[in-house]
């Protein structure tokens, strides 16, 4: 497996992991994340959405967007706000908890006393700078849920370990007579009944500290406080994937797993006991347009009952593609591919992939169902090396 690298560009490299060298700059206070939950601490500055594409040769580049931009014009995504090396092809293993965002990509064991088990690289997107916690060896199929600002749980195949971010002051690993000892590590949790991969949906209850996971017929819950998995009902939420527990709304909110549903948002509502209420928003909030062929949508919470909802979508194939740039050798290059997008030449193109940011917030109206309002949408170009297999991977910080 290749060794993650990280290249920077203005952005403050923290060297904490080696020893007998502190920084004493003191770590800058986590943010409320996509949660809405009670938190121990209060955001600090500008939230921005965080899109993760892999699209350069040596692996992804982090893009910054302010949503505040209004306008449906399609524009240049802004440059990278950092470029991280790592295998291509696994953007699922980029988790965010607080303001971090964190690389667990798979890489090689380093058998000495600096670094065993490898290190798992940190970027705090408020401080813009980057620090290190133990890392994981070879993770397989990893779900990251974030519990509050400080602490991430991952769920794969065989393990399901906690990591715990509070602040270290000073803000470094340790290591001592060959051993590290370190305030940042992962622990082992116990694994539920269920497996891994037959988990459908998943989510951060109420409450802000159990998780709760469903398979096909039931849902399981983890108490973080006291380490213990039971099975709650008999029945399956009824997501795709990660959802969010609004307050504000006493609901639970994300993409439904009924595909004759797509476009719409799904609610779910636990009425006690056995007993729930699933619904769909009336307004389908996805791409129209028959002409474009959709590749993946991620449903981002923006905290007080405001979305965005992602979508990764291109017009035409990329057989097509590979022709169209066959006649165009001289702009095999990124850099000059991108400036393409500057010239006329460039609608000639067959395939026009583009990013499309759909930012709305929840209400109820006059007959209490709930609707989406103050809808914004926002269109980027995506890179020409962007590789998509997956839905976006996206994080609010």
């Amino acid at each position: 497996m290749p060794i993650l690298r990280i290249r920077i560009a203005g952005i403050k490299v923290n060297s904490d992991f080696w020893p007998n060298r502190r920084n004493r700059m003191p770590l800058s206070k986590p943010s409320r994340g996509e949660h809405d939950a009670p938190r121990t601490s209060k955001p600090t500055g500008q939230q921005h959405l965080y899109l993760i594409f892999d699209d350069w040769e040596f692996g992804y580049s982090i893009r910054k967007l302010n949503l505040s931009n209004a306008g449906a014009e399609q524009r240049r995504l802004p440059p990278p706000f950092i470029r991280l090396e790592a295998t291509r092809g696994c953007p699922e293993f980029f988790a965010a908890v607080g303001t971090k965002i964190l690389a667990t990509h798979p890489r090689c064991d380093f058998s000495n006393a600096l670094a065993p088990g490898g290190i798992l690289p940190i970027i705090d997107v408020r401080s813009q700078g980057v620090n290190f916690a133990p890392g994981e060896l070879y993770p397989q199929h990893p779900i990251y849920i974030p519990v509050g600002d400080e602490e991430l749980f991952a769920l794969d195949m065989d393990t399901f370990k906690m990591l715990s971010m509070k602040p270290l002051w000073p803000p470094r690993l340790e290591f001592e007579y060959r051993k590290q000892i370190s305030e940042w590590s992962w622990r082992n949790l116990p694994m539920p009944t269920f497996n891994r991969m037959d988990v459908t949906s998943y989510a951060v209850d109420s409450d802000g500290r159990t998780i709760v996971a469903s398979t096909a017929d039931a849902t399981f819950a983890f108490d973080t406080m006291h380490d213990k998995w039971e099975k709650r009902v008999e029945w399956s939420l009824p997501f795709s994937g990660r959802a969010n527990f609004v307050h504000g709304l006493d609901v639970f909110v994300g993409l439904p797993k009924d595909v004759d549903a797509f476009g719409h948002l799904c609610f779910c509502r636990w009425l006690g006991d056995d007993k729930h209420d699933v619904w769909f928003s009336k307004e389908n909030l996805s791409s129209k347009d028959p002409a474009e062929n959709h590749v993946g949508t991620t449903l981002v919470y923006l905290g007080e009952s405001r979305f965005c909802l992602v979508e990764c979508v291109s017009n035409g194939d990329a057989k097509a593609v590979e022709k169209w740039l066959e006649e165009r050798e001289e702009l095999n290059q990124t850099e000059e591919c991108e400036e393409l997008h500057e010239t006329e030449e460039w609608e000639g193109c067959p395939l026009s992939s583009r990013c499309r940011l759909t930012t709305f917030s929840l209400s109820s109206d006059m007959n209490g169902d709930l609707t989406a309002a103050e809808i914004v949408v926002q269109c980027y170009d995506v890179p020409m090396d962007a590789f998509y297999n997956v839905n976006p991977v996206a994080f609010w910080l």
